[in-house]
């Protein structure tokens, strides 16, 4: 898998999971989540992406409309693939409005952006 593959594949979830109301530390804090799932190496970000049930944007992809956020989405990929992840470890998030019966079974990490972030306890 290329390195142009994984930032595509980071960028579109970025864009349909996060870029709507998401302020930058919450879209990169949401690349390393990614990022974790594929044990921070780029040739399994797709694979982790694509993975049934991941993430709900991929059961039916909308389109991506070309322009700023498209360019910040494709931008916060890139760098997240170079960078150390700054949330513990961060493995499932959520947005604050939802209340996902699998949180009491995880640490919360904290809050970056709009989202909360967890990994599993233990």
């Amino acid at each position: 898998m290329s390195l142009e593959a994984a930032v595509l594949c980071l960028s579109l979830t970025l864009y349909h999971e996060g870029l709507k109301d998401e302020p930058i530390r919450g879209l990169f804090a949401i690349a390393q989540v990614v990022m974790n799932r594929a044990e921070r190496k780029p040739e399994r970000v797709c694979a982790e992406v694509q993975k049934y049930k991941q993430f709900s944007w991929t059961l039916s992809p909308p389109p991506v409309e070309d322009g700023r956020p498209w360019r910040t989405a494709q931008e916060v990929a890139w760098l997240s693939l170079h960078m150390q992840d700054f949330t513990g470890g961060a493995t499932h998030y959520h947005a604050l409005y939802v209340k996902p019966y699998w949180r009491t079974d995880m640490t919360i990490l904290g809050q970056w952006g709009n989202h909360i972030f967890y990994r599993r306890k233990g």
